[in-house]
């Protein structure tokens, strides 16, 4: 089973896949998140991307005015993400670190920090969970918003799925896709995905590879006990149907 530092760094090169147009999707992340700042009166200013995989939400974030500062665990994504940045001529900080020490990395504090994509279930424990909440809140002006994305795991832990079904984008002879397989543990605290990426060339032999990884199912009481214990207050839930986001987001005030 591979560490969420090996797991990224094993998908950095391929992390486009998972997207029909992976640019065209990360505009679309940057402009709802964007959104929902903007509702919060927050513009402009110091945004934080704690962790921040090849820039799907960093990169449009600082197109849109932000200045960001971009970290990871992961040095392929890291690279990767400053690769994309440099081909589109957008300005961005990139720092490899985990998210757990962001603050022995990362100098003064920012208006925002996000961590979106599921990132922060990777932490299997509530002591390694409120050490990064306490990481973030430390990088955080007083007042300065944290805005978090990860799956309802509320809603997964009682239907506890078998994976994501199989997409494929492109035409013939340069098609791509990715699926999902899930494996819960008994007491549904636990699942394992197992992130397949698949490949066409132009003789339309397929070329496949796949990741294991471990991700915690966090429940909504759980988090928000966990974000008031670090110091946060206001927790906010904003569920898909509201947001327009893929998945449910958390807001919270330092």
């Amino acid at each position: 089973m591979a560490t969420p530092e090996e797991f990224y760094d094993a998908l950095a090169s391929e992390y486009h896949l998972l997207f029909a147009d992976w640019w065209w999707a990360a505009q679309w992340h940057g402009r709802l998140i964007a959104g929902i700042l903007a509702e919060r009166g927050i513009t402009r200013g110091r945004l934080l991307d704690c962790t921040c995989g090849i820039g799907t939400q960093a990169l449009p974030l600082a197109t849109l005015g932000y200045d960001v500062t971009a970290t990871d665990v992961s040095k392929a994504a890291v690279a990767r993400a400053r690769v994309e940045a440099a081909a589109r001529g957008i300005d961005v900080a990139f720092k490899v670190c985990d998210v757990r020490d962001l603050r022995d990395h990362v100098d003064g504090t920012f208006d925002v920090v996000i961590t979106c994509d599921n990132a922060l279930p990777h932490l299997l424990t509530d002591e390694h969970l409120q050490r990064a909440l306490g990481s973030i809140r430390a990088c955080l002006r007083p007042r300065g918003l944290l805005l978090i994305s990860l799956r309802d795991y509320d809603a997964l832990r009682l239907t506890r799925p078998g994976g994501v079904s199989l997409s494929v984008h492109g035409e013939a002879g340069s098609r791509h896709g990715s699926g999902q397989s899930w494996r819960w543990s008994a007491d549904a605290e636990y699942v394992d995905i197992e992130l397949f990426t698949f490949t066409e060339d132009a003789a339309g032999s397929w070329r496949a590879r796949s990741a294991t990884t471990r991700y915690r199912a966090l429940p909504r009481a759980n988090l928000d006990e966990r974000l008031i214990s670090a110091g946060f207050h206001d927790v906010q839930w904003l569920m898909p149907a509201a947001s327009g986001y893929y998945q449910p987001i958390v807001l919270a005030e330092a």
